[in-house]
């Protein structure tokens, strides 16, 4: 199922938003009639996914670019669509079709700028490689981490008893 993310401009004087940011902050304004203005029963709309705000608190960035980067566009707009959207002044409503649960009919509140299509993540496995084991088979050492430890203490005692032995003999050879 392709995924949509609708976009509108709103004909009505507002103040306030209603964002991911301002959500997590706990300055979220309530919407009590955006479901009504989109034609929705009560509970048709979940809130929690959609971004409504003044296109001036993008802060001098296109709403084009905007929408692509926060709603993962499969394509940026293009066309006249990218015209319409960056042309726009006010508030915006941004409604990914998840957040809809039934079908949109849009009063005098609310104009449909765009519905742009939306990347869908590709959950099929690709096709591996063969790899190829190795011809040869890598010398395998045996035995656990202390027994390679006492092989190297084994090898240290040998090493400085015989430099004891030969120190010893040199002090008994040199006292003749």
């Amino acid at each position: 199922m392709d995924r949509t993310l609708h976009i509108f401009a709103v004909n009505t004087q507002m103040q306030g938003r209603h964002t991911f940011l301002s959500r997590s902050k706990g300055k979220a304004m309530a919407l009590p009639h955006l479901a009504g203005w989109l034609g929705l029963r009560q509970g048709g709309l979940n809130t929690d996914k959609i971004e409504l705000f003044p296109v001036s608190d993008l802060a001098g960035m296109a709403l084009s670019d905007y929408v692509t980067n926060a709603f993962d566009l499969r394509d940026p707009p293009s066309g006249q669509n990218l015209q319409r959207l960056n042309a726009l002044d006010g508030h915006v409503v941004l409604i990914p079709d998840e957040a809809i649960a039934g079908k949109i009919e849009t009063t005098a509140e609310l104009t449909c700028v765009a519905s742009l299509p939306m990347a869908r993540a590709d959950h099929s496995a690709a096709a591996l490689e063969p790899v190829e084991a190795p011809t040869q088979s890598a010398e395998v050492e045996t035995g656990t981490w202390y027994q390679k430890e006492d092989r190297r203490m084994n090898k240290f005692i040998y090493i400085v008893m015989s430099f004891v032995i030969l120190v010893a003999l040199m002090l008994i050879l040199s006292s003749a």
